[in-house]
């Protein structure tokens, strides 16, 4: 190891530069291969430059502010050793004794002692604490406190706390993991995982006991509850860079009240993140405002210049509300209203998302969900110059503007189908088993309507069985109802409790196409000695329930009750590609070939080359029936249970054959005169 000789001459034109003259809230941030210092405020994430170079050729890190002699100390790689930054932002170096010849780009100055620490790890190197106390007979003096391969810690940057126990310093690794380091002992403690991952190469405390720390790689800066590390939010968005180190004034709060207010605060109630205790929304003031002008204040507290938005219309549920915006200059516009009233901005209540607004007037249409609660609530609009904000945390520019508002409940009416069983038999164009159990569901549909406009579609209902050796996918299609008119991104499927994480609507189509089951083979639980699901004998334990599903679909263009109605909704099954699926199927074209109920036209994705093959007649006769009118799919408005696997449908329900060839004349209650033991048989309980 290389030790340096001990000299304690200053070795800079800065020499005796005067200490900083108070505790500053602002924090100290240091960039760039070529040190430059910034103030960094952080309850807005806004810096500004205070030296574009402290007089170094290289990086200066592990950057401390010293309560004792209230001097920045820091890590010069141009020397290899440690130097400290007084009032003139110029480096003045100092010469230790007894670190080793390397670079360090951790560390901090303690608070419970006039002592700078740094870290690097590896066995080499590790906790350094060295005196900064000109009086002490070891000033200057490096020992270490323990070896980088026992504290082994992959961090970028640490802090002393104010409160607790003495010499406690705080860090959070790539992986998001707080550690509490014990400087005096060497010793360490994983306290919980803050949520984010990254580069944290500045981080700080203020008197309050809260960490901050911030990531290189966006600038974001997160406040740390080192009690509850769970406890993580996003706190404002600062600068980014690829070489970041900090430092503050562990004892100063935040904001320093005897300097003229610089922060635009909001108006809602505390409960939605208004104060700063509470990270409330929060902009420097300046240049870019809603409306005549923007306030500075120190705290919340009601105002009479949020005159930049209103909304023109009445805000009623299940349409739309158009909004007004004036702008000062251009600027990203980010809106939430608390539609359910809990009191606080759902991420999911976002009703304006990083729109690019211009100087002047904006108009936004906003839709209004249907079930958004009747009476007050509020509702947050923000702009800034950054893209992609949350309805909390400080930003370092723009206005925040909080409004009160009144939903109006709209008279929704909803009418429904009785539950239906749709049973499909997937050998088209050929006959084969007829069994009809190859896609069994069980479902009704709801409609809202308001007025005579119908605003939604709402199905549920269950996978009942699947006695298909092919892979086939479930749909249903909202005949006549345009897909782009379709308020997609609050569309919701839910499959046996569990919510779809990507839209069930099938792309590139002009109708609105939801895709239930992309794969009924694959969605059911499998059984020793079972090849299929609900259709064979012994094969009816509890684990093989039907798989429930529900699904939402608002509507984004309303459509009249004459146009959108419930005799329109088009089940029906296609075979998955890349699956074999008999020998008239293209397995690479298997989404062509399609199977729907009796003269139902297909959709806009079918091969019209599959008919007329087999024994389908769709050409002459209408689509998908046999020469003599047997269909391969139907809907059973009534409780049903379908055949056993392999048992045809004639033999199981022998008035059906003449029901299906009369076109519905004959026999009309077919589904109530079973054979005996032909039959799957479902518990009543089971199906909804």
């Amino acid at each position: 190891m290389k030790y340096k000789l001990l000299s304690l001459c200053l070795l800079s034109a800065g020499v005796n530069a005067a200490p900083f003259d108070t505790c500053p809230s602002k924090a100290f941030l240091v960039q760039g291969n070529t040190a430059a210092i910034y103030g960094v405020n952080l309850v807005s994430g806004a810096y500004t430059e205070f030296a574009p170079n402290v007089g170094t050729n290289n990086k200066l890190n592990g950057f401390g502010f010293n309560l004792h002699d209230r001097y920045l100390y820091g890590w010069d790689y141009s020397r290899k050793d440690i130097g400290r930054v007084g009032n003139d932002y110029t480096l003045e170096p100092l010469t230790t004794v007894g670190f080793p010849d390397t670079n360090f780009y951790v560390g901090d100055v303690a608070i419970h002692e006039n002592a700078y620490y740094v870290y690097r790890k590896g066995s080499s190197y590790g906790l350094y604490r060295v005196s900064l106390d000109e009086s002490s007979n070891d000033y200057l003096q490096a020992t270490r406190v323990i070896n980088g391969g026992d504290l082994n810690l992959n961090i970028f940057d640490m802090a002393f706390a104010p409160n607790g126990e003495a010499g406690m310093a705080y860090s959070v690794d790539s992986n998001g993991n707080l550690h509490r380091i014990n400087a005096i002992t060497g010793s360490s403690t994983v306290l919980g995982n803050v949520g984010q991952s990254g580069t944290f190469g500045a981080v700080y405390f203020d008197v309050d006991n809260n960490f901050y720390i911030s990531r290189n790689q966006d600038g974001h800066i997160y406040q740390v509850n080192i009690e509850d590390p769970a406890d993580t939010q996003l706190f404002a968005y600062g600068p980014s860079s690829g070489s970041n180190d900090g430092a503050r004034c562990a004892t100063a709060p935040i904001i320093d009240e005897s300097e003229d207010p610089t922060m635009d605060y909001g108006d809602a109630p505390e409960s939605y993140g208004t104060s700063l205790a509470e990270n409330g929304a929060r902009h420097v003031a300046g240049d870019l405002y809603f409306g005549d002008g923007v306030s500075a204040e120190h705290l919340p507290k009601a105002q009479d210049d949020d005159d930049g938005v209103s909304f023109v219309t009445s805000i009623e549920t299940g349409y739309d509300a158009l909004i007004s915006f004036t702008l000062s200059t251009n600027g990203y516009v980010n809106a939430w209203v608390d539609w359910n009233q809990d009191g606080e901005f759902q991420s999911s209540e976002r009703i304006i998302n990083e729109l690019s607004g211009v100087a002047g007037e904006n108009r936004v249409l906003i839709p209004v969900p249907v079930d958004a609660l009747e009476g007050n609530t509020w509702a947050r609009f923000r702009v800034s110059n950054n893209q992609d904000i949350a309805p909390t945390g400080g930003v370092d520019n723009g206005e925040v503007e909080d409004i009160a508002v009144s939903v109006v409940a709209s008279s929704l009416i909803e009418s429904s189908t009785a539950w239906q069983t749709a049973a499909f038999e997937d050998l088209w164009p050929q006959k084969g088993d007829y069994d009809f159990n190859d896609v069994v569901v069980r479902y009704r549909a709801t409609t809202g309507q308001i007025g005579n406009q119908i605003v939604q579609y709402k199905v549920e209902g269950a996978l009942v069985a699947v006695g298909a050796g092919y892979h086939n996918a479930f749909a249903l299609r909202f005949k006549d109802i345009a897909r782009n008119h379709v308020n997609e991104s609050q569309i919701k499927l839910t499959i046996d409790g569990v919510e779809a994480q990507n839209s069930p609507l099938e792309a590139n189509r002009n109708e609105a196409i939801a895709v239930i089951f992309a794969n009924t083979r694959e969605m059911v639980p499998t059984q020793e000695g079972c090849k299929f699901f609900r259709t064979e004998e012994g094969c009816s334990d509890i684990q093989r329930a039907p798989i429930p599903f529900e699904l939402t679909l608002p509507l984004s263009t309303t459509y009249s009750a004459s146009v959108a109605t419930l005799d329109k909704l088009d089940p029906f099954i296609f075979a998955v590609n890349g699956h074999y699926h008999g020998p008239y199927v293209d397995s690479n074209n298997g989404r062509g070939w399609e199977v729907h109920l009796k003269n139902q036209t297909p959709t806009e994705a079918f091969d019209s080359s599959y008919l007329d093959q087999g024994d389908d007649t769709s050409s002459t006769n209408g689509y998908f029936q046999t020469g003599t009118g047997l269909p391969w799919a139907l809907i059973i408005d009534t409780d049903w249970q379908h055949p056993k696997e392999r048992v045809d449908m004639s033999i199981a329900y022998p008035q059906f054959a003449e029901f299906a060839s009369s076109a519905g004349q004959n026999n009309v209650t077919w589904f109530e005169n079973p054979v005996a033991n032909y039959q799957y048989t479902i518990s009543s309980a089971s199906q909804n």
